[in-house]
């Protein structure tokens, strides 16, 4: 078993809120992510992929109430409204200096915030790394009909500079993409699209 597994499992048997949702597919992606990311730099995720927090050290039953955060790994708290952590991020980059890791999935994507988000960081130059999952969903899901464009090129709408790479890369691969985005994060805010195969 994996540690993201083993996290999981540990996370899931206190009972999370609003519920257990598992990563399923995106373990793999997740782990290299929070692995790779430095500790002393936030992150903004989701509820799913808050368990991540644990390979950071920290306890699980400080995730269980994904509004809490955790504050001390550096994991900001998980708001109701999915794509408004993109503009947290920004925010939070601006006022640490320092770069931020914004985890994001389909809902994210098709909101409005997340436009706003893009355009508030080319503006200010924030340094924010935006990660999309590509979400394992059913053939029949309708995201066709909740974004147009591809996250990609909706962020080159925007300039930001985008890097794809397959979901399922090894996790030294992901690593090395997160912290070559995070590089280039001081000059602009990057896009890291991690794409199902």
């Amino acid at each position: 078993m994996s540690a993201i597994q083993q996290a999981e499992a540990e996370l899931a048997a206190l009972g999370p809120l609003p519920f257990s949702i598992p990563l399923g597919r995106l373990a793999p992606a997740v782990e290299a992510l929070f692995q790779a990311w430095p500790k002393g730099e936030w992150i903004l995720a989701g509820p799913r992929e808050r368990v991540g927090a644990i390979l950071r050290g920290c306890p699980a039953a400080r995730l269980v109430d994904p509004a809490q955060g955790a504050r001390p790994y550096k994991l900001a708290p998980v708001g109701s409204r999915p794509a408004s952590r993109a503009l947290h991020a920004v925010g939070l980059a601006l006022g640490a200096g320092a770069p931020v890791m914004c985890l994001l999935g389909a809902a994210g994507a098709a909101s409005g915030d997340l436009h706003e988000a893009f355009n508030l960081a080319v503006l200010t130059g924030a340094p924010v790394v935006f990660v999309y999952l590509d979400p394992p969903v059913s053939a029949d899901a309708p995201l066709a009909r909740q974004l147009a464009p591809a996250i990609e090129d909706l962020a080159a709408a925007f300039g930001i500079e985008a890097a794809l790479l397959p979901l399922d890369a090894g996790s030294s691969q992901i690593g090395e993409a997160l912290l070559a985005a995070r590089g280039r994060a001081s000059q602009a805010p990057q896009l890291l699209r991690l794409t199902l195969s």
